[in-house]
């Protein structure tokens, strides 16, 4: 799957202040307060002037009234059918997964997607094409490949690198020995980027593939394949990351947010602060004499 997000060439910095990029996005103000909004947008509505700041703030005070009409969530299960595909048994014998996973309650299946909970507060529209042909529908929900895309900037001859990501999941760093030709490697943890739902209290949970599932339903499909997790805490629930609701705020909501929410009216798009996640790693070189 690749998705092509483009971001308009920034015009020249004026004298004397910091240049920012903001990217468009969908945000579920509705769910939020005002302060809990400006978390996501301030920095985007300080570069406003006051006519088009008060339109934004007009449209997530907007958001609230509507959420607050509506009726009350009532779970039920979105669990369509186990999914029996060589395509989920070579998931399943991937060494990474079975170390996320291997003692994790967990299945294969098609999901209904308009019953799953939102946890991210909001996403960045991207309108991937989804596919139809089920071996393609596999693929799309439940890839193979899990690298992280990332941009290396190294400093010699002794450092620093500087490894750099537009994709949150970047955390940590992946060490490798090749002992044939006595080398290290250093590259980004790869990620397990599946369409993840957890399962809590009668309650489903998107962990992972907002994009994917926001543009599923927004292309009508109503089964979609997914792993399906059970918590046993709320813990096990929550996401990392910028722009998340807490886990124990959604638990308490008698209409806690949807993910079919970011195509409704308890959304707005404006633009968030466009970010890099990544490390800087620097080499500590020693001599090193030793008796053999």
């Amino acid at each position: 799957m690749v998705t092509v997000n483009p971001i308009p060439i920034p015009s020249v910095a004026p004298r004397g202040s910091v240049q920012k990029t903001f990217v468009p996005a969908k945000v579920l103000s509705g769910f939020t307060d005002p302060s809990h909004f400006g978390l996501l947008a301030d920095e985007y509505l300080a570069s406003l002037g006051a006519e088009e700041k008060k339109r934004v703030l007009d449209e997530a005070e907007a958001s609230r009234t509507f959420i607050r009409e509506l009726p009350p969530f009532v779970p039920s299960s979105i669990i369509i059918r186990d999914i029996v595909s060589p395509h989920v048994n070579a998931i399943r014998a991937e060494p990474l997964f079975g170390q996320l996973f291997g003692r994790t309650p967990h299945r294969f299946c098609y999901v209904n997607p308009s019953g799953i909970i939102a946890l991210q507060a909001w996403i960045e529209p991207r309108s991937d094409s989804v596919p139809t042909e089920e071996s393609a529908l596999l693929e799309f929900a439940l890839p193979r490949t899990w690298d992280i895309p990332v941009e290396v900037s190294f400093i010699p001859p002794e450092g620093p690198i500087q490894i750099l990501s537009s994709n949150p999941a970047f955390q940590g760093l992946a060490m490798e020995m090749d002992q044939a030709t006595s080398r290290v490697m250093l590259s980004a943890p790869k990620h397990l980027n599946l369409v993840q739902v957890v399962h809590f209290n009668g309650r489903f949970f998107l962990r992972n593939g907002y994009h994917r599932v926001s543009d599923a339903l927004n292309a009508g499909v109503i089964e979609l394949p997914a792993v399906v997790i059970d918590a046993f805490n709320p813990n096990e629930i929550a996401i990392p990351g910028v722009g998340t609701f807490n886990i124990g705020y959604v638990l308490n909501l008698p209409r806690p947010p949807l993910v079919r929410d970011f195509h409704t009216k308890a959304a707005i798009v404006t633009k968030v602060r466009e970010r890099r996640y990544g490390v800087i790693v620097s080499l500590d070189v020693k001599p090193l004499v030793i008796g053999i």
